[in-house]
């Protein structure tokens, strides 16, 4: 009786997993499609260069954008998910009322900061102060608008209307699509400028436009009171904002030394595999911020329960996402092409051999969330700073010494590099152990991968893409197999497919 509850536990459990992954991991992957359409035109419009600045530009923002919002979009959601939970609806309206008065005024604060800096920022990136100070001052409301967007999904995020996250994330996509393409056209690298300006106002009006509708847009950003309030609610998610400050940096740094080794073009080869490479893990773990945090924070004192929880999430992502990461590195080839240009090419082994360290990631994500749901800011801080140092030390070497390549291989190496850090700090600190099951899927796929690149690598022709797709399907057959056993659903299409 006890195992048949304990089982049907486990299925509701993995049920819960797969469902949220669907529906955020859809959502994203439609918006992926549309940006990598935006991608693929900007490429041909603007070339490597345009998109060098275009990633300049984009790190900039964000490295303000997240010095000064305090990552209100992560950070404030427990405190309003706890008031949501308790049906206290004064209170719930008084969070929102906090949320949105510290959003604007970290707006206004990092809109002022990147006007002052403006001045040094045209010059020291580009040299060319008078000709590039104007368009950035021009994009310094983007930090505002950036800022109020990230108090709404707090908002959003705390209340359960996670379907219109989703939805918001589809309709960004495509404004980008609509604005950006026409604005390329006729302005070419002009058009960089007004482009990022609508988007990040679209998606604030967008955002507003669905929390408006059930709580009214009142914020007293200079009250005292409010603030001291809103300080409380980021201290929870101080060890959050400073990995994102740091992430922002890292990349921004990154962009930057490479433009100085290399040239704008080398950094847009960058940008745009780092774009597939970032692209596939926010699909497929967009459902973690959003749904595991939160239950985790719930059970983290209960040793056993935590534990499960972490060997389920890392279990069900790494079944859905080995076969997927295995095959974007088969067909890549014909797929960095087709989503940028020809002119990209030389990119595409930098990127394949980068997707290696995709699979450590899908192990190291999940557990990296055990400091914050207990408070531990400071270990977060200590992992994220870790890795992004090595990171940008890596990638910039590899480069140096090696070209693409070494950037490839460098960041393959960070991956594997983060995951022993993080373990072995969850592993003394939390007692966390990975399960057996967890580690076999994973070294199953760490040999099937290391067969898909020696392939990719020293063959060529049929023979290749035989024993590539073979790695693939093998991958995904098992895959299939496993999660057939816990969902289900999946058991039913399983069992249509393979059994009499």
């Amino acid at each position: 009786m006890n195992r048949d509850i304990k089982n049907k536990d486990i299925k509701g459990s993995y049920s819960r997993t797969i469902k949220y992954l669907g529906i955020f991991g859809g959502a994203q992957g439609i918006s992926m499609f549309l940006n990598l359409v935006r991608n693929k035109v900007a490429s041909i419009l603007l070339g490597a260069n345009g998109l060098g600045l275009i990633a300049l530009y984009n790190r900039t923002i964000q490295m303000f954008s997240d010095c000064t919002n305090l990552s209100l979009s992560f950070s404030a959601v427990r405190s309003l998910s706890y008031a949501y939970e308790n049906e206290d609806e004064g209170t719930v309206e008084h969070c929102v009322k906090v949320i949105r008065s510290i959003a604007f005024l970290t707006g206004i604060v990092g809109m002022l900061l990147f006007l002052i800096c403006s001045p040094l920022i045209a010059n020291w990136i580009f040299g060319r102060y008078t000709y590039y100070l104007s368009r950035f001052i021009m994009l310094s409301p983007v930090v505002l608008f950036m800022a109020v967007s990230g108090g709404e999904i707090a908002i959003l995020r705390g209340t359960r209307q996670l379907n219109k996250i989703a939805l918001y994330s589809l309709l960004t996509a495509v404004a980008g699509v609509l604005f950006a393409v026409p604005l390329y056209y006729i302005r070419g690298l002009g058009g960089i400028f007004p482009a990022i300006f609508i988007i990040a106002f679209v998606q604030m009006v967008a955002l507003l436009r669905f929390s408006t509708k059930r709580f009214c847009y009142r914020i007293k950003p200079f009250s005292m009171s409010l603030i001291y309030e809103g300080i409380d609610m980021v201290k929870m998610g101080a060890g959050y904002i400073y990995a994102s400050i740091l992430t922002s940096c890292s990349i921004w740094l990154i962009c930057k030394a490479l433009s100085e080794i290399g040239n704008g073009a080398v950094t847009g080869l960058f940008s745009a595999g780092y774009v597939l490479i970032s692209m596939l893990p926010s699909v497929l773990f967009a459902a973690l911020d959003s749904d595991y945090y939160p239950r985790l924070s719930g059970v983290f004192r209960k040793k056993g329960e935590r534990n499960v929880m972490v060997n389920e999430q890392i279990e069900v992502h790494l079944l859905v996402q080995a076969p997927i990461i295995l095959g974007v590195v088969v067909i890549l080839p014909q797929l960095l092409p087709m989503l940028y240009s020809a002119e990209f090419s030389p990119a595409i082994k930098m990127t394949q051999m980068a997707m290696f360290g995709l699979l450590f990631h899908t192990l190291t994500y999940p557990i990296s969330f055990m400091p914050l749901s207990k408070g531990d800011s400071f270990v977060f801080l200590v992992q994220k700073s870790a890795y992004n140092i090595m990171f940008v030390v890596l990638v910039v070497l590899g480069y140096h010494q090696y070209g693409l390549r070494g950037i490839g291989v460098a960041m393959f190496l960070v991956r594997a590099i983060d995951l022993a850090v993080v373990y072995f700090i969850s592993n003394r600190k939390y007692d966390f152990v990975l399960s057996w099951r967890v580690v076999k899927f994973f070294l199953i796929n760490l040999l099937l991968y290391a067969i898909v690149l020696y392939t990719i690598l020293n063959m060529s022709g049929v023979r290749a893409f035989v024993v590539a797709a073979g790695c693939v399907a093998c991958s995904g057959l098992v895959s299939l197999y496993m999660l057939a056993k816990h969902e289900t659903f999946l058991y039913k299409v399983y069992k249509r497919l393979f059994r009499k």
